[in-house]
């Protein structure tokens, strides 16, 4: 059996006495990864076995894991953790920090269990607890499905345990190391033929291609060395959604260009996975487009939509790409708070007069030492506040199409050819600091 693990996880080790969750963690994970209640006793009392001092180890475990997710760090709870009282205030420090939650559940057989725990070579537990243990197990299954574990695995036999196998990935938010360098663009919204003049302009090789059918498509090959970055929001609102997603999905496919997910392209993925979305605010548009390409465009478009992350942590943590920004604390991580935040900013669940979410000016108390780069709010010219920068600049509305260079921190932009659709709010022209030099990122 192999157990995926993302980098960003709380993993907790669920199963009785005996059944080899710590040999198990000593197999796979570094001591310093491995959290344990019998170690956490023994610090507080210099006897693992001793059960009086529990509460005191717990709350030992407890701050232990709290420090370990702030530091960002992959993170073992080598407990029994067969109650849910025990599992919930971790699964809590998970949901704070941002992190997943995996369980790895050894759901073997009290014979097993009582066996290896007369095998150990250091506490034998007494064999009691072992049959309480394993009393608990048969009630644990309905419970954790309720605790939506982002991941779980379940061992039933120890062939399985010995045999398995543990692979840690990333998540894919993190790409710190991709160092660039990047052409970042703003809010595309279906401009395909604004988006071609842009890249050209940046130094892109831009040509027409026969795709599978025949028909000439636009292909485009950045400068040597260069990766395009798009800040999400690629369809809705304009006159292709479909050239410029099929444009983009093909750079991103060649390593040519990476992307973050937008709350337009949220929405639209949301439809072609045939949920009940309403076709508001340029999507009814971008049906109307799609029903006239191959049917199975839908579908390519979707398996593109769906790997596009809430966010980008790129060049070392150095610069971080989010459709509407991002605060600090929620940078690198996962959870439905950074999902909301990365799609939406800092929203207060209120509207304005015209029905609009009223968002908060998250920027400025930004204060964080990575670089900000994000759309979703038009704004007449690039907007730099702190260490962000605004750069959709409404181009669907008549505005302009903008790309940041990064490490160069130099604005390209190309005009609108027309007015494709009006805006619900008026462009924010903030009075903003200049950019601050590439050497403020040092």
């Amino acid at each position: 059996m192999e157990l995926i693990l993302p980098e960003l996880s709380l993993v907790l080790l669920i199963g009785p006495s005996g059944s080899g969750k710590s040999t198990f963690a000593r197999r796979h994970f570094r001591p310093t990864e491995i959290i344990s209640s019998d170690a956490c006793r023994a610090l507080v009392c210099d006897d693992e076995s001793n059960q009086a001092a529990s509460r005191e180890a717990f709350e030992l475990l407890h701050h232990i894991v709290r420090q370990r997710l702030l530091w960002r760090r992959f993170t073992v709870v080598d407990a029994t953790n067969l109650q849910a009282d025990a599992r919930k205030p971790l699964i809590e420090l998970a949901r704070r920090y941002h992190y997943l939650t995996c369980a790895i559940v050894f759901d073997l057989t009290e014979e097993v269990c009582q066996t290896q725990n007369l095998l150990r070579p250091d506490r034998v537990v007494p064999g009691s607890v072992v049959t309480t243990h394993a009393q608990a197990m048969t009630r644990i299954g309905a419970a954790l499905d309720k605790e939506f574990f982002t991941r779980r695995y379940h061992f039933q036999k120890r062939e399985e345990v010995d045999s398995a196998r543990v692979i840690r990935v990333p998540i894919r938010e993190d790409r710190r190391h991709d160092r660039g360098p990047f052409d970042i663009i703003g809010d595309v919204h279906g401009c395909l033929e604004e988006l071609l003049a842009l890249l050209e302009l940046l130094g892109y090789h831009v040509w027409l291609a026969p795709d599978a059918d025949g028909v000439l498509r636009p292909q485009a090959e950045p400068p040597p060395g260069r990766k395009a970055v798009f800040v999400g929001d690629l369809g809705d609102r304009g006159p292709d959604t479909p050239g410029v997603l099929r444009l983009i999905g093909q750079m991103a496919s060649r390593g040519h260009a990476l992307s973050v997910l937008g709350n337009h392209d949220n929405k639209l993925l949301r439809k072609l996975r045939g949920n009940n979305v309403q076709p508001t605010h340029g999507l009814a548009l971008t049906l109307e487009q799609l029903a006239r390409e191959p049917v199975e465009l839908a579908d390519t478009l979707r398996e593109f939509l769906e790997t596009l992350p809430t966010h980008l942590v790129l060049d070392q943590g150095r610069l971080v790409v989010a459709h509407a920004g991002l605060r600090e604390d929620l940078q690198g991580r996962v959870s439905p708070r950074v999902h909301s935040f990365a799609l939406f900013g800092d929203t207060t669940g209120e509207t304005d007069e015209a029905g609009l979410p009223i968002r908060l000016n998250w920027a400025a108390n930004y204060h964080g030492a990575a670089l900000v780069v994000y759309g979703h709010t038009p704004v007449a010219e690039p907007w730099w506040q702190n260490q962000t920068v605004n750069i959709d600049t409404g181009c669907v509305f008549g505005g302009r199409l903008t790309a940041l260079r990064y490490p160069e921190r130099e604005t390209v932009s190309v005009p609108a050819r027309q007015r494709y659709a009006d805006p619900s709010r008026a462009f924010l022209n903030q009075e903003a600091p200049d950019p601050p030099s590439p050497g403020d990122l040092l």
